[in-house]
């Protein structure tokens, strides 16, 4: 079996929120690359996400030097 059938064999993952579908497994060689192609992915433009807070945390903590 090819590889190319292997990865076919993988299936889809659906993306609910495009309601699209790409392969879960893609194989693209180097010729293909420096063509210009890409993978196949669901692309989520102009997604803004929650900052975290931060959090200013001093846990230093001085350690005696030992006596010689």
């Amino acid at each position: 079996m090819s590889l190319r059938k292997v990865a076919a064999s993988a299936g889809y993952y659906h993306s609910p929120g495009w309601d699209t579908a790409s392969p879960r497994i893609q194989l693209l060689t180097v010729a293909e690359l420096l063509g210009g192609k890409r993978i196949d992915y669901p692309q989520q433009a102009n997604v803004m996400h929650k900052r975290a807070t931060r959090v200013e945390v001093n846990t230093a903590v001085p350690l005696p030097l030992p006596r010689l």
